[in-house]
């Protein structure tokens, strides 16, 4: 069984393969060729069980119609977005995230997919930790600072607990400041920078919106 896979088989798929079988987002001839011995294999050790006879060139002409439809030797199936046979379907499509989806706007750059889906918010690490960092801070101010803290937080005008408190604006302006320093000594200097920030992963997006409005620019002018 070996000797015929390798002399026989082998040509008839690599030439096959070459001809007839499409080539489906990162698929390779080479790879493709290897996957489809896996699958001779498998015909012929399913024939061999079954007691029926097989040729080398019906083993590979069943091998090329797998490989056509979009099979592999790993997986059958055609639920997989990614997977060839459901592209080759046409289930799905495969999109770059730097695709336009939308007209270009007044600065001639055009709306991406990845601008679409890109959330706004902190990844969750990055949320995660600076969630336990706040949490170690709370619990050392006292309840006057806490409820400035809450109050700047929500965007709540500061004017608004002094009736609550029973201070007067003076005073609260004194406990805010003294919060701001609590925060800069638990947190660091630069804490106000960090939490303005935005998250990493959108530098990229920036960096290419800028590229196309330099070139709208030259191009422009």
């Amino acid at each position: 069984m070996e000797g015929i896979l390798l002399r026989e088989i082998t040509s008839r798929l690599s030439s096959g393969i070459a001809r007839t079988v499409p080539l489906v987002g990162s698929d390779d001839r080479e790879e493709l060729l290897q996957d489809g011995l896996a699958i001779a294999m498998g015909i012929m050790r399913r024939a061999e069980n079954a007691g029926k006879k097989f040729t080398a060139g019906s083993v590979s002409y069943y091998t090329l119609k797998y490989l056509r439809s979009g099979r592999r030797s790993t997986y059958q199936g055609m639920t997989e977005p990614l997977h060839p046979a459901t592209q080759i379907a046409g289930r799905s499509r495969l999109c770059s995230l730097d695709e336009p989806i939308a007209d270009q706007n007044a600065f001639g750059e055009p709306t991406t997919i990845g601008e679409m889906l890109a959330s706004k918010q902190d990844d969750p690490a990055t949320a995660a930790a600076r969630r336990l960092d706040w949490d170690d801070l709370v619990q050392t101010l006292d309840e006057v600072a806490k409820e400035i803290l809450c109050a700047l937080g929500s965007g709540t005008k500061l004017t608004l607990l002094v009736s609550p408190l029973g201070r007067s604006r003076s005073s609260i302006q004194a406990d805010k400041e003294r919060l701001a320093n609590s925060i800069r000594e638990q947190l660091g200097e630069d804490i106000l920078r960090q939490v303005q920030e935005r998250p990493r992963w959108h530098d990229n997006i920036s960096a290419i919106r800028e590229e196309l409005a330099c070139r709208w620019y030259r191009n422009g002018v």
